[in-house]
């Protein structure tokens, strides 16, 4: 199989799992991604008129330079920057995940665009990543562009419920609207805690919320619910606030 038919083919989840390879695109992007991971990659002749983009190329070695008409033809994107990686997909181990005190978990997340940008705060906030069964996958091209880079550095991990359910010294806390919830910022955020976000339909699963302590954002305004990315990223940024007193 060429190069170019195994790009083509890792637009498919399918053989993302079957390769365990996945694709990245753009300067900023492919910037981020550790040379050691990357398996090859394509370049255009018009990216090295940058002299970052050129650095860029040097240092990774193993590309091989295309025309501007094939790169449309395996590019995601409807404007292609002139750069795309082929990358080994890496996960974290649980202890890495667990050594942060503050871990952000995806319960059913479900769209790209909201797992990455979540990838994203946990990484400014120098939090780890649980993702549950159900939430999307984060080899999607959408996700790894919308995580800024966020992937290749950030300790994540993959688990069961069950598994994540049977974690010990870590203290489970969930974001939903009940009448038991507690007010986050209310909350004493200084043991280690897996704060996890449900979906964007149905929220946090039953299953989680039974062996969970409940938080909320009290909301003033007319929006009956906020973006799961943006309650991550307001939670997330209190959580790290009071373990930096």
């Amino acid at each position: 199989m060429s190069n170019i038919k195994l790009v083509r083919k890792l637009a498919q989840k399918k053989f993302r799992n079957e390769l365990k390879l996945f694709t990245a695109e753009g300067l900023r992007l492919c910037e981020e991604v550790p040379p050691a991971q990357v398996e090859f990659g394509f370049y255009t002749r018009e990216f090295l008129s940058d002299d970052r983009a050129a650095n860029l190329v040097e240092r990774l070695k193993n590309l091989e330079e295309i025309s501007p008409s094939t790169m449309e033809k395996i590019s995601d994107t409807q404007t292609p920057q002139g750069i795309l990686l082929v990358v080994r997909q890496k996960f974290s181990s649980l202890e890495e995940v667990l050594a942060k005190k503050i871990i952000a978990v995806l319960d059913g997340v479900q769209d790209p665009g909201n797992v990455g940008t979540i990838l994203r705060t946990a990484a400014a906030f120098d939090c780890s990543v649980i993702l549950l069964e159900g939430s999307a996958e984060i080899f999607n091209p959408k996700v790894v562009r919308s995580s800024m880079g966020a992937i290749f550095y950030l300790p994540i991990v993959k688990l069961s419920r069950e598994e994540f359910l049977n974690l010990r010294g870590v203290e489970i806390l969930a974001a939903a609207i009940d009448s038991s919830a507690e007010i986050y910022y209310q909350h004493n955020f200084n043991k280690r805690s897996a704060i996890v976000f449900g979906s964007e339909a149905a929220g946090v699963s039953k299953k989680i919320l039974d062996n969970a302590r409940k938080i909320f954002i009290p909301m003033s305004g007319h929006a009956e619910s906020l973006n799961v990315a943006t309650s991550a990223a307001i939670i997330l940024s209190e959580a790290v606030r009071q373990n930096a007193l």
